[in-house]
């Protein structure tokens, strides 16, 4: 949402990049600890149902994963409430499937639109360097009773845990400024790894080496993870994209390629990075290399099999 962006970038709210990782996370369906009631002040109401929802939340976003896992009864309700400055936000549903994770929100209170915009700023996993893109603009929908809307994250970190808990924190909602705190716990769905033992190539001058470690899928996306080595300092700030060839139809937007790691080993570097799909790939072969690196002579592609 460039208007968004830019009103961001006019506030001086400069997103945080980090060091290890980048965007969109790993299997399957959310929340699942019971937490009692508590209030502070601001009021804070904190409770996690246990059913699936059944309705269709996630039929107002432009979120394929999200209503894929609904079908599935693999969302998970949340009854979470924070109120500041006179505007409620209370979460309404989360999921983690693979890489992803989504949440919904629902937000009561008078707010004034901005460029014909509703907005809600926030601030994932405490604005923690190691998590690129930590601070996001997501617009709202005006409801009946209010407006609502929804988040979707790319588990930043290397390893996905089996559950945790992602701090989520609404700096400003609409132009009311307040601190809507969070703490979403999440639990993953089984996942299925495919580990790659020799999908690797080179350059023609032998000093790049591209490599597939593994393929995991979760019930509606799947993530590549791939590493690229090259001579230490010649492309630290590498930062392309994984190239991908199906013979099935890939969904069109909603990918996201980030990097997850970086080893330096003597004169050599590698980085390690994942391309997170929103779609669950199976009995597909896919092509894959990463985007060109200028001074350097591309890769050869490979060729994966996903069951």
């Amino acid at each position: 949402i460039k208007i968004g962006i830019s009103r961001a970038t006019e506030e001086k709210r400069p997103k945080k990049k980090k060091p290890i990782l980048k965007t969109w996370i790993m299997t399957a369906a959310a929340a699942g600890i019971l937490m009692c009631s508590s209030f502070i002040d601001p009021t804070i109401s904190r409770v996690l149902a246990d059913a699936p929802i059944i309705g269709g939340l996630y039929a107002n976003f432009n979120d394929m994963v999200g209503r894929s896992l609904e079908k599935q009864n693999l969302v998970k309700e949340l009854n979470q409430t924070y109120t500041s400055n006179g505007v409620d936000v209370a979460l309404t549903s989360a999921y983690y499937d693979g890489y992803l994770i989504g949440i919904t929100f629902d937000v009561k209170g008078n707010l004034q639109e901005e460029d014909g915009y509703y907005y809600a700023l926030y601030e994932l996993f405490n604005g923690d360097p190691l998590a690129d893109e930590t601070k996001e603009l997501t617009t709202l929908t005006k409801t009946k009773d209010g407006y609502t809307g929804h988040i979707r994250i790319v588990y930043p970190y290397k390893d996905l845990p089996k559950n945790d808990t992602i701090p989520v924190s609404f700096e400003e909602i609409g132009t009311n400024k307040g601190n809507w705190q969070f703490d979403v716990p999440v639990q993953q769905n089984p996942i299925k790894e495919y580990v790659f033992e020799n999908k690797e190539s080179t350059n023609p001058e032998g000093d790049v080496v591209f490599k597939v470690v593994s393929v995991i899928t979760g019930k509606a996306s799947t993530a590549i993870i791939y590493s690229v080595t090259y001579p230490k300092g010649k492309l630290d700030s590498f930062n392309g994209m994984l190239n991908v060839d199906s013979n099935t139809k890939l969904p069109m937007g909603g990918t996201s390629d980030g990097k997850i790691d970086q080893i330096t080993n003597g004169d050599k570097t590698t980085i390690v990075r994942k391309l997170v799909i929103p779609d669950l790939l199976k009995n597909t072969t896919l092509t894959v290399w990463p985007s060109d690196v200028e001074t350097h002579s591309p890769v050869e592609p490979i060729k994966i099999d996903i069951p």
